[in-house]
């Protein structure tokens, strides 16, 4: 019989979901992932491999209304919300530059880009080239006590410039991912690290690949 070989879904080479596989998941079923800046649920996609093939529930979080109905077709399986992650459930302002190829349908949006990205959209996009939406926000400790969760194994954050405000919307949880991946992409690696001292978070840096953290949890 011939094996067909696993398609991984991430984003760079050697892909996200592939060294998620690799160092903590290989052969790991019927495991639970949450998904923040899910996008489509297949471009750069981190979760929809172990959904794939080792039967996976996954929560996808997209804010953007034209991006999240193609979410929802592409990853019927999943639970998909059409939110923000922030430290508060209230409406935000969610700003996406226009690219000159891919017009509003990629992956640079946020809640709050940092001042290099910012720098970095404006010269790709033009300054003024942009578009802001109010989209209704949650926490990660509401979506886990909503939703009932007991225990959650992978978290992937991609919020470009959120990050600081996700974390703070994950204290007092008592459900924390076992695996947590952020792409600190404009950041340091090491304000998270700072970060989960700060606030007694107990995680430490486990390994990094291009602009993703991999943190572990330690207690």
């Amino acid at each position: 019989m011939i094996n067909k070989e696993k398609k991984y879904y991430g984003q760079f080479s050697p892909e996200v979901d592939k060294v998620l596989d690799d160092l903590y998941f290989k052969n790991k079923y019927n495991l639970l992932s949450i998904e923040c800046g899910a996008f489509d649920g297949l471009t750069d996609s981190c979760t929809k491999f172990f959904e794939e093939n080792y039967n996976w529930k996954t929560i996808n979080i997209e804010p953007l209304q034209n991006i999240y109905n193609k979410l929802i077709i592409n990853r019927p399986l999943s639970i998909n919300l059409n939110i923000a992650l922030s430290n508060n459930s209230d409406d935000k302002i969610f700003t996406n530059y226009k690219h000159p190829v891919l017009n509003y349908e990629w992956g640079n949006g946020s809640l709050n880009h940092t001042k290099e990205h910012k720098q970095y959209l404006e010269e790709l996009c033009g300054k003024d080239n942009y578009v802001n939406s109010i989209i209704k926000c949650s926490t990660y400790k509401k979506i886990i006590d909503d939703l009932d969760i007991k225990h959650v194994d992978l978290f992937v954050l991609d919020v470009e410039g959120e990050e600081l405000n996700v974390i703070d919307g994950m204290i007092g949880c008592n459900v924390l991912p076992d695996v947590f991946v952020i792409e600190h992409g404009h950041r340091d690696s090491n304000m998270f690290i700072e970060k989960f001292k700060e606030i007694d978070f107990p995680y430490k840096l486990d390994y990094i690949s291009f602009v993703n953290s991999f943190f572990i949890k330690t207690k």
